[in-house]
């Protein structure tokens, strides 16, 4: 890119399980929270943002086009408009890419990107209320969340998890290859937590109202667990019980979390005197059979790396998100040159949760920081998605 498009604060929020300790945040409170951070963290006056783009899934109606709600809530102008992306688990990274082409195409010159999800509020939906014919008796309520862990599509309609144990029969990707992928996962979330990475300079304290106590201060993910090889081993097929690998332990769990990246122009940036984090030195999508989606988050990775000019070699971390263990024993399958101790060093969707909007703004936050604090220079993340996509960017630190 002759311009080029930079970050100069990127923060999240802690993860929250299903249920957990975020569970009584609906995603507009998160997004709200998130964006006041990334105001506080980088200092930038809030009269100068342009626009503001959240990826969100499973969106209720409650908060139509969030991203506008929230920045206003946040202290943003309610002049600056805002936009509020669905492409399911690309949706975070949607959010961050449309802000980097409205920068390069000069219709602003700083914005920010997000991703949220309260996977905990999701609203259970009466689709059938207003047909003539239901006018009296009984009607069945269907669970919102499903619309994330299902594609209607393909067969009958098939969980996610049944749909990649055909990715696992077509790469050959083994059960254990899945567990131990799984194991690393949350050995090396851990030790990441451990050695101090994920800390408060970018993961956000987040405040939980009590009623008649004083607020729970959430500040660190509740998803990696000192959890043994065995027991990951030990687990049931769950999507498939006779002859399936896929279990509840080698898959990504279900969560709460937010996002958000500040972008700028490279020269905005230097005009008004930041330090800018990192290039964003380019993004990509692909589509891919939606009955092998997972091939998405590798599929995307040759032609990324072509755009960014760049090979394999030259990376310095990867996180291919783990919607599946099987999906990165895939990519290792498919990219052969790939390396273990390259791959998810900080943990990913099996252990640090994939709350699905969140999910591609948080690896952009957490790869820029992982290259920087760790001293490296280039760093690749991808994600598959569902309905047959893939998506990723390559992050370059500015030294």
């Amino acid at each position: 890119m002759d311009k080029r498009v930079v970050i100069v604060g990127a923060v999240r929020t802690p993860i929250g399980a299903i249920a957990g300790s975020l569970s009584k945040l609906t995603a507009l409170d998160l997004m709200v929270v998130v964006l006041k951070g990334l105001l506080e963290k980088t200092e930038i006056d809030p009269k100068l943002i342009e626009y503001v783009s959240v990826g969100w899934v499973l969106q209720d109606p409650r908060f139509p086009n969030i991203s506008k709600i929230a920045h206003e809530i946040a202290g943003i102008p309610n002049t600056v408009p805002g936009t509020t992306f669905q492409e399911n688990c690309a949706s975070g990274a949607a959010a961050v890419h449309d802000i980097a082409r409205r920068i390069l195409l000069d219709e602003i010159q700083i914005g920010i990107g997000a991703g949220v999800e309260s996977m905990s509020n999701v609203p259970r939906l009466l689709y059938k209320g207003r047909v003539k014919n239901v006018l009296y008796g009984d009607l069945i309520l269907e669970d919102g969340i499903m619309g994330g862990l299902k594609d209607n599509f393909v067969g009958k309609g098939e969980l996610m998890g049944l749909l990649t144990e055909r990715l696992v029969e077509k790469y050959k990707v083994s059960r254990e290859e899945q567990d131990e992928i799984a194991y690393r996962s949350h050995q090396n979330a851990l030790k990441a937590w451990k050695e101090g990475y994920f800390s408060s300079d970018y993961i956000l304290k987040v405040e939980v109202p009590q009623k008649r106590k004083p607020p729970v201060i959430v500040e660190k993910d509740e998803g990696p667990k000192d959890i043994s090889l065995d027991v990951i081993k030990s687990a049931r097929p769950y999507f498939k019980p006779d002859g399936g690998t896929i279990t509840a332990l080698n898959a990504s769990t279900i969560n709460d979390g937010a996002a958000a990246v500040l972008l700028m122009s490279e020269k905005k940036c230097r005009e008004l005197g930041f330090s800018p984090l990192a290039y964003l030195r380019a993004y990509h999508n692909i589509g891919v059979p939606r009955e092998y989606m997972g091939e998405g988050a590798f599929k995307v990775i040759p032609p990324l790396l072509k755009k960014a000019e760049l090979s394999i070699n030259d990376i310095d971390y990867f996180e291919i998100n783990e919607a599946f263990a099987a999906v990165v024993g895939a990519a290792f399958k498919f990219l052969p040159e790939l390396k273990v101790d390259k791959v998810n060093q900080w943990g990913s969707g099996i252990s640090l949760g994939h709350p699905v909007g969140c999910t591609g703004a948080r690896q952009i936050v957490d790869m820029v920081h992982q290259l920087r604090k760790r001293g490296k220079k280039l760093g690749l993340t991808s994600r598959c998605v569902g309905g047959g996509m893939g998506s990723g960017e390559v992050i370059e630190i500015i030294e």
